[in-house]
């Protein structure tokens, strides 16, 4: 059994969980961490985390639940994927929060990207932004506003296919 658990401040988090979900045949449980059912998570297989960054760093209530649920999450086979803007630089933001020791237990990790839902931004986020586009465009000129994503679709679903050999590998 695969949970994929998750936080997702506007939505981007959650619907790769949905992709990587489809690409596994609508197989897992969907678990935002604002609703965590440790049971369940018990019971699980393989836990896939799905962490956004918010202002440069990780989300840090996924952040606080991977460092102290060690104990649980050695136990399984566990991933991490990320979702950034700038999700090439995906390790620099993993590495960042986490030592070997809990680094060395993950099966796999990936940045699949990130999205910016312009109009559900709050106004800091959207000052936020600003800054950032001048300072490193975040956000390509010619792109509209409203709605911008650059998932990595192949990413996706490469990240996917190692979760379902890493779940059909823990379940033998």
């Amino acid at each position: 059994m695969i949970t994929i658990l998750y936080t997702s401040k506007h939505g981007a988090t959650a619907k790769i969980a949905r992709v990587i979900n489809t690409y596994l045949d609508h197989t897992c449980t969907l678990m935002n961490l604002d609703e965590l059912d440790m049971a369940v998570l018990e019971k699980t297989d393989t836990i896939v985390l799905g962490v956004p960054v918010y202002y440069g760093a990780l989300d840090p209530k996924m952040v606080d639940f991977i460092k102290k649920n060690q104990g649980l999450l050695i136990k399984k086979h566990y991933s991490i994927y990320i979702t950034a803007l700038f999700h090439t630089e995906f390790m620099s933001y993993i590495t960042k929060e986490f030592d070997y020791s809990i680094l060395k237990n993950v099966t796999t990790m990936a940045g699949l990207g990130g999205a910016i839902y312009y109009p559900d931004l709050s106004i800091q986020e959207k000052m936020v932004l600003a800054v950032m586009n001048k300072n490193r465009s975040v956000i390509p000129k010619e792109h509209h506003i409203n709605i911008f994503e650059n998932f990595d679709n192949h990413e996706i679903e490469l990240f996917s296919q190692k979760i379902k050999r890493i779940d059909n590998y823990a379940c033998k």
